[in-house]
């Protein structure tokens, strides 16, 4: 389902990308347990991280990691802002469906940068590759990117599908009426394979307790 490239595993020897494909998801209405399960998430981000600062979090694993790599492109990590929106600022978080609210919270329960994606507008395989500066795409709200010169980026057979730096494209986002779903987390220099397994498995689970009938067809770390 996925080839790595040479050039990715060069630039990215000591790194990690995770995926996970589920089928069969009722999302279309809202889930009075996924709702529980984003409060109570929310709170326990924010008890981990009462009386810290940004620069706190930031020194914390896998913060660091991943601070590390924006940095390298002159940006800060955007699951950071996120941490410091929720936790320290107490902002309430807001969901489109029911999928998107999982990938979020587990997102911000982690810090692991992950993107979802509806698998009915994704043609497989999928590359992941390291970008040599000359490739654009459409990512989310409908701006044209083109990716910078040594970025990670996973694109399928019409074209990109994320960037770390830039997120995902505009085109095959999770919907309300997305039944099946790619799931993909980019890991960071440094950042154990076993992190980014774990949270494909909380994904997992959150989407198990969506929709019970839901099922797996595809889940990796590679290379």
């Amino acid at each position: 389902m996925i080839a790595v490239t040479d050039a990715w595993k060069e630039a990215f020897p000591e790194t990690s990308f995770g995926f996970l494909v589920m089928e069969g998801i009722g999302n279309a209405s809202p889930s009075g347990e996924i709702e529980r399960m984003t409060a109570e998430r929310t709170e326990e981000v924010r008890r981990r991280h009462k009386g810290k600062t940004r620069k706190d979090i930031a020194k914390e694993a896998p913060f660091a990691a991943y601070e590390g790599y924006f940095r390298r492109f002159g940006q800060g990590y955007p699951v950071l802002h996120q941490v410091e929106t929720v936790a320290l600022k107490g902002r309430p978080i807001a969901s489109p469906s029911p999928l998107v609210a999982i990938l979020f919270m587990t997102e911000l329960s982690s810090g692991l940068l992950s993107a979802g994606h509806d698998l009915e507008n994704v043609t497989v395989p999928l590359i992941l590759d390291v970008a040599l500066g000359t490739e654009v795409y459409r990512a989310m709200g409908g701006r044209e990117r083109q990716l910078q010169r040594g970025d990670m980026f996973l694109s399928d057979g019409k074209g990109i599908l994320s960037s770390v730096l830039y997120g995902p494209d505009g085109e095959s986002f999770i919907r309300p009426e997305t039944s099946r779903a790619l799931f993909t987390v980019y890991g960071a220099p440094g950042l154990a394979a076993e992190a980014i397994a774990a949270h494909l498995m909380a994904i997992r689970s959150a989407v198990a307790l969506l929709d019970p009938g839901a099922g797996t067809t595809a889940m990796a770390v590679v290379p």
